[in-house]
Parts: C-alpha cells; structure tokens; sequence
C-alpha cells in the first residue's frame, strides 16, 4: 500500500468537499425561479462563491469548477477571466494566455474581461496582445451608460482610466470615490464597494503612498474584515512603518487563505530579513507546490542560494528559471537586487536594477531603487538625476517627491572636506561642532583601520540630520526610524543631529565611533556580516576608545540573564535582533553581541577575530567562520554561557537584589523603609528606595548617607535612580559643593550621558576657576548638546586663563553663534584675545560690542588702547565711539 502524507490527504479531501459543495448546489432546480432564465440565476448564485474560493487561493478547484461551467454554456465572462487567472496561478501560462486571447475575442463589449485579460498581458511582458485591446477597452468604457453605472462599473471604469493614461487623482475621484458613494446597508454590501477600496489602497501602493493606502485598506476592512485581499492590503501598508502591526495582518491572511500568494512571498521576504532561511525555503515550497513555475518564488530562490550558501552557479540557475516565463521581466532582477540591498549588499543590488533596467528603461520601480542604492553608496550625483526621472515620470510618487524635496535639503547643506572625508550638514551645525566631527573622524579611521588592518582610500561620506524625516527618508526611502542614532551603509553614514530631537539624550561622539567602526568592518567583509557581529565589534570598540561609552551590566541585564534566560545561542544571534520584543530588548542584543566579540578576543585573540571578518568576506557563513578559528560553534556557545552566568553572578557580589513582598514592607513610609534596611542592610532595593524617599523629605544628611551606601554597595551603577546623582543632590541642598563636586566627578567619570552632571560641574569648577576641570566638563557636555551656549563661553574662559589664545578663540566665536545674552561681553573678549595678532578683528568685535552696548567702558579703553598705536588710529577710533552703530569699513 502506498502511503501518503497527511497535508496531501487532508487537501484531496477538502478539494473534494469544496467541489462537491458546489456542484451539488449548482443542480439543486429552484423551484421559484423555475420560469427565468436559469443560467443568468446560476452564475449570480454561484460567482460569489468561486471568487471566495479564488481568493483564498484554491485555483486547482476554481479551475475545475470554471470548466464545469462553461461546459454548461454558462453565460458570464467571469467563468473566463477566473479561469486563466487560475491557470495562469498555477503555472499554466501559455493554456491561460490562450484563454485570455479567446476571452477578448468572445466579450470585447466587456470592460471587466477586457481589464483582466490586459492584465494578464501586461504581467507576462505580451504587450503587442495588451496594446491590441486598447481601443476595445476605450469603446467598452465609453459604452457604460453613466445613469446606470454601478460601484463595480466605477470600479472598472477607474481601471480603465489608469490603463489608458489618465492622470491618478482624476480616477481616484471620479471613479474610486464615485463608487464609495454606494453605501453598505446592513450586511447588504454593493459589489464593487469593497473592491473600490482595495483599488485605490492598491494605486496608493503604487504610488509609495503608504499612509493613503493604509486608509483606504482600512475603509474595506470595516466592510470585509476577512477578505484575504484586504488583509494583504493592510500588511503592505504598514510593513515599512510598523512590521509587527504588518505580520499580525499577514498572519490573518494565512489564517483565511493559506494559500494566499502575496502573504506567502512576503512571508518569504521577511524570513529572508530575519536570516531564517529555513522558514522561506518551506514558506517557497507552499507556492511552489501550487505553481512550480512561478516566476517571484525563483528570485526569492536565487536570492536565498545567494545570501545562504554564496553559491553563483545556482543563483544564476534559479535567476534563469525566473525568467523562463518572461524572458525580459524587469521585475525579478528588481526583486533580487531590492532583496541584497536590504542586507546592505548595495553594490549587488545596484548591479541588478542596472539590469533590470537594460530589460526594460522605462521600469520605475527598479530605477527608483537604484537612485536609492546610489545615495546609500554615496554615489549622490548619479542618484539625484534618476529620482527625478521618476518624479517626472509618476509625478504621484510620494518617494519620488521626498527624495525630491531631500535633495534641496541637502543642496542647503555645509561641506566639511578633508583627503579621507565628506561630513555634511546644516551651515549653522557646521560652525559648532564640524571640526570636532573632523577630528574624532581623523583619529577612528586610524585607530580602527590599523586595528583590523583595513585601509579606506575612498572618502567617506558622513551626513548629519536635524530633521528625523529628512533622516528616515535618506537612510530608509521612507518615514520611521524613531529611535536609531545612526545607520551605516558602508561607504555613508547618516545621523541624527545632536541638534535634532534626540538633543540633550545620547552621546553624537560614541555614535559616531560606532558608526564609523561599521564603515571598518563592513569595508573588511564586502558588506557580508551578520547585524549582530557588526554591531556587537562597534560596541565593543566603543568601549575600548573610552571606558564610559557603550554598554556595560546593569541591574535590568543581570536579572534578564539569571532570572529570565534572555541569552541567545551564538549561532542564532541575529535572532535576538529580529525577534526582539521591544527596545530593552534590542539593547540587550548590543550588549550580548559585545559580550560575544569580547569573549572572542579575550579568549583567541584580536587576530582570530580579524580572521572571521576575512573569511566573511570570501563567502564563509558565519557560524563556520567563527568555529575555523575558535572552537566548535556548539562548544563555543556553552563556555560564553558560562562566562556570561558568571559575570552576571559576580555583578554586586554582596547585593541583596531581592525585591520584598507588600506585606514586608510599606515604601511610602520612612520608618518602615528604615526598619526593613536594617534587617537587610545589603538590599538594594531598600537603599535606592529609602534615598529618594529622604530626598523627598529635604533631609539631605540622611539621604545623602544611605545615597553613598547604595554607591558603596553597588559602585558600577550609573543608571536611573543611582547613588551618585542622588548624594550629589542632597549635598548641593545642604551647601557642600566641594562633595558634590567631587560626587558628579565620580559620575561623570562613569557615564557619558550624565549631562546634567557635566553642567553642574561646568559650574562649579568655573566659579573654583578649576580651568582645566572647566575644560574637561565642556568637552562631556559638548559630546551631546554642543548647542549649549554657556558650555562655550566657559570653555572660552579656561582656555584664555591658561593662555590658550587660540582655542579661547574659538570657543568664543561658537558662544557668539548661539545668540548669547551678552553678546557685547563676549565680543570684548575676543578683542582682547585678538588685539596683538589680528588689530582689524579686534577692532570690528569691539565695535560691534560698542553698538550694542554704548556704555561699555572697558571696550571703550579696549578700542581706545588698540587705537593709542597710532595717533591717526586713535582719532578715528574716537570719531567712530561717537556713533558705533554705524561703523564704516576699517
């Protein structure tokens, strides 16, 4: 007997019972309609029922049911369409073009046939057979008597319209929007309302319109919550802006249509995102099943003997087999290209639209791309003219005209230029933190290049973004993004401005390092790293340029590691990435990676690490990389878990990190705080609790006692709540700024992100004249908001204190671009500074000075003493002190 599975069993059956069903309804006479015409009330009863079936991707039962049919003599035309479009779903190409051909010529008065068979056309690349049903489209359309039209004959209308080149807005109002005028009453929907929804959701989609098209998907959802079509919808609308809002749509296809092409393909793509190969090649083999032949299936095949296995020879098999339908379908080498590029393999996937375009110049889609993978290989000045082309093209794209609008951003933009470099950004940001961007720049491409052997000769190209748009639009082709610092493409690096929201928040100068050790290390692997290697080296080195940047234990990590089996398997890293089920979540990927790459090091050395980049890039997957050149994978994993557990063990050795139950103790009570940390003396929870509770009550010297106990028990700790920010504040309250100086250093030397520390100390180390400790301060603030005017007018201080004239200078001119509150006393300063090497300056600031401030008397005998040089000079000087509003040119 020969056995079969029980998948292959279960779908004869259901095959046979949906047939079934419907021929055994179909022959059931109606005895009340016994004398009208019988097929007419045969196709209206049993056409619904057949879509439903297509819908949810039974094509082998539509098929079947379709003959049946039309050996009846049915009279629809949708017996027709539904057919070759099911032939056409199951591989069946040329009997379903043969349908189609002989479909327009049955019903060339039938907009809806005509409109599908030129669909069928146009999606095999048989444009002569297209372009012959043009004029019968036209007079089908102009034949629909407008007093009589319906929502589905809008529908077909609107489509019409598009084929025949009408501009987008007209059809979405005057046939989509027509046709929503056809209200729903009750559970009694007008057909074609659904339908006029998911054609404009569809246009939206075309035109990258996602917001619109997610609209328009949600109007039909309210009508049809469980139509496949609408679902899929919704799941490409929010799939570039919210990816889990995107997969619960895409499962809910699945659910009602598991054969469902589009949710399966794009089920495909996201595996492939996601590195879960195996996932997509049995996602594939669902479609395939179905249509061994089709055409999005093989370049997803090509696409994963690529990525998975670098094997050349079988992507081009796999290419070939994509093509074997429509020889030049611009598409797949579209999809391929796409698909590399979004695992940051530009230089591929711009080779492929390249060919993607030779099929067909006029392809938009592939030549957008391309415009994309330009601007994210810094190729900027080939990019710009083929987004264009696109604009000019489809004037409705909407990433056309963000792409657009970006480009005049960016022409607006400073060049900061040096032999290795291109760092552009707003002129106002380049006067205040440019050079500093230059110089941290300089000393990571020669520290990092000569760490991993790795020479740039090419610029770089580093942009930096004060609006969070404009930075989602070039670093993604599209809105979102909230939260990323930086990306990194390779060759570029954009960033979000420290000016920008994220202002006052991160340290710019490690995201910096950060991003510029990814143009390192992908440079080293020809952009062929998994995301948790690459980012896990970056945070590591952070670490190793300054101790406080980067990502170190933590309370949360120690409870996640012990408590809560939050590590990831070396092996399936980039897992913890892809299925990360929040930001703790995707924080706690970084420090894993760095734990990882750190265990590497410190375990087989630097070079063994260089080695897996090397091997990286000729091809090797990852997990052999990493095991030519430690240990084996398996092995590796369980000494790194070891090693981890460890460490997390050994984080706050003598902490009590038990939270008590409500009956132990009431937090909001002092005394009942008190009691519980003296029987526990060594709980950290208590003595976090018990100094804010004490900070509440003003009672600085208690609080500041428990404050420094909680640092004692737990010095490492600089996070929300930690020991140091606490104690400062209740010896600033109490009038000890010497201890709560000497508290925020101890802070500052541990965070990079404690601005508010830094500014206190700025401060208190300005009023000491602790100059160099001024420095110092200014530089951490600087790190994260250079935008602060005061943080440059100190640091202009300390350096003029010291004598450094030159970098009093220039701390100088950056207060004086923030519209200080003095403006005049700055100016004075810079004269003073000025007024032995550049008289003329000199000269102009005190002026300037003067204009503001008339009864400035130092700048006055400042003015007076440059001018004392020479006698002339000196009566000028008097003549323009009379009126210095008006000064004339010097």
């Amino acid at each position: 007997m020969q056995r079969t599975s029980g998948k292959i069993e279960n779908r004869v059956l259901w095959s046979a019972v949906l047939l079934g069903m419907f021929l055994g309804f179909a022959v059931v006479p109606y005895e009340a309609k016994a004398q009208a015409d019988y097929k007419r009330y045969y196709d209206e009863d049993n056409l619904p029922k057949v879509h439903e079936i297509f819908q949810r991707g039974r094509y082998d039962i539509v098929i079947q049911i379709c003959d049946y049919a039309l050996r009846r003599g049915q009279p629809s035309w949708e017996w027709r369409t539904l057919r070759f479009e099911s032939l056409a779903n199951v591989g069946r190409y040329e009997e379903a073009v043969e349908e189609a051909v002989e479909t327009t010529d049955l019903f060339s008065d039938e907009l809806g046939a005509l409109l599908s068979a030129h669909g069928m056309f146009e999606s095999m690349g048989l444009r002569e057979e297209a372009e012959k049903i043009y004029n019968a489209i036209n007079i089908a359309a102009g034949a629909v008597p407008e007093k009589d039209r319906t929502a589905q004959d809008y529908v077909y209308l609107g489509r019409a319209a598009l084929v025949l080149g009408a501009d987008p807005a007209t059809v979405l109002e005057k046939f989509y929007g027509m046709a929503k005028t056809f209200k729903a009453k009750g559970q009694n929907i007008p057909e074609g309302l659904v339908e006029a929804y998911l054609a404009a959701g569809d246009l939206a989609l075309m035109k990258d319109d996602f917001g619109q098209a997610g609209k328009e998907f949600q109007g039909a959802f309210k009508l049809a919550p469980t139509n496949p079509d609408v679902l899929f919808g919704l799941a490409q609308a929010f799939m570039p802006s919210d990816r889990q809002v995107a997969g619960t749509y895409l499962e809910k296809v699945i659910e009602e249509a598991p054969f469902h092409f589009g949710a399966l393909l794009m089920l495909t793509e996201s595996s492939i995102r996601r590195e879960r190969y195996d996932v997509a090649k049995e996602t594939l083999e669902k479609v395939e099943s179905i249509n061994s032949r089709h055409p999005v299936a093989a370049a997803y095949r090509a696409v994963l003997v690529e990525l998975e296995w670098n094997d050349h020879v079988a992507f081009e098999l796999e290419r070939e087999k994509a093509l074997s339908v429509w020889a030049n379908n611009p598409e797949v080498d579209h999809l391929i290209g796409r698909v590399l590029s979004d695992k940051y393999r530009y230089e591929e996937g711009a080779e492929r639209q390249l060919q993607a375009l030779e099929m067909d110049p006029g392809f938009l889609p592939a030549k957008l791309q391309l415009a994309l993978d330009y601007l994210r290989l810094g190729r900027v000045e080939e990019a710009w003219p083929l987004a264009e082309q696109v604009g000019k093209a489809d004037e409705y794209n909407v990433l056309a005209y963000n792409l657009a609008i970006l480009k005049e951003e960016i022409e607006s933009f400073a060049s900061i230029r040096s032999y290795d470099f291109i760092i552009r950004m707003p002129p106002n940001e380049a006067e205040i933190y440019g050079d500093r961007v230059l110089e941290l720049l300089t000393e990571a491409k020669l520290v990092l290049g000569e760490k991993y052997g790795i020479n740039i000769e090419e610029r770089t190209l580093i942009e930096f973004y004060p609006k969070q748009q404009d930075f989602a639009i070039r670093t993604f082709g599209s809105l979102g993004g909230e939260g990323l610092l930086g990306v990194c493409f390779g060759s570029v690096v954009t960033m979000n401005s420290p000016g920008s929201t994220t202002a006052g928040k991160n340290n710019w100068e490690a995201t910096l390092w950060h991003e510029y050790c990814h143009v390192i290390t992908l440079t080293a692997t020809n952009n062929k790293m998994p995301r948790w290697l690459s980012e896990g080296i970056s945070v590591y080195e952070e670490i190793q340029r300054q101790p406080n940047w980067g990502q170190r234990m933590t309370p949360r990590y120690r409870k996640m590691i012990l408590e809560e089996e939050a590590l990831t398997p070396i092996g399936e890293m980039s897992q913890a990435f892809f299925n990360a089920k929040d930001g703790e979540s995707v924080l706690f990927a970084y420090y894993q990676s760095m734990l990882v790459v750190e265990f590497i090091v410190e375990q087989y050395g630097l070079e063994a690490l260089r080695s897996v980049l090397t091997d990286l890039a000729d091809g090797v997957l990852i997990n052999d990389a990493i095991a030519r050149h430690t240990i084996p994978i398996d092995r590796l994993e369980e000494d790194f878990a070891i090693s981890t557990l460890s460490l997390a063990q050994n984080y706050g050795p003598g902490v009590d990190w038990r939270v008590p139950e409500d009956d132990e103790v009431n937090p909001l009570i002092t005394l009942s705080l008190a009691s519980y940390l003296k029987k526990n003396p060594s709980s950290f929870w208590a003595l976090q609790t018990l100094s804010g509770k004490l900070l509440d009550e003003e009672n600085w010297g208690a609080a500041a006692d428990c404050a420094e106990a909680l640092i004692d028990l737990l010095p490492d700790f600089v996070g929300f709540g930690n020991g140091y920010a606490m104690k400062a504040r209740a010896l600033r309250e109490s009038g000890d700024l010497v201890g709560e100086a000497e508290t925020l250093e101890r802070l500052a030397a541990q965070s990079d992100e404690a601005l508010a520390a830094y500014h206190r100390l700025l401060e208190v180390e300005f009023e000491a004249e602790s100059w160099s400790e001024v420095i110092a301060n200014a530089s951490r603030a600087k790190a994260i908001n250079p935008f602060n005017q005061r943080l440059h007018y100190c640091r202009g201080c300390a350096h003029a204190a010291l004598s450094e004239s030159a970098a009093a200078v220039t701390s100088f001119e950056k207060a004086l671009l923030l519209n200080p509150a003095n403006p005049s006393e700055i100016r004075f300063r810079l004269a003073d500074l000025l007024k032995d090497e550049d008289e003329l300056a000199a000269k102009r600031h005190l002026l300037d000075a003067l204009s503001d401030s008339p009864r400035y008397q130092q700048a006055h005998s400042l003015l007076l003493e440059i001018a004392g040089k020479d006698p002339q000079n000196k009566v000028d000087a008097e003549k323009e002190i009379i009126d210095p509003s008006s000064p004339e040119e010097l």
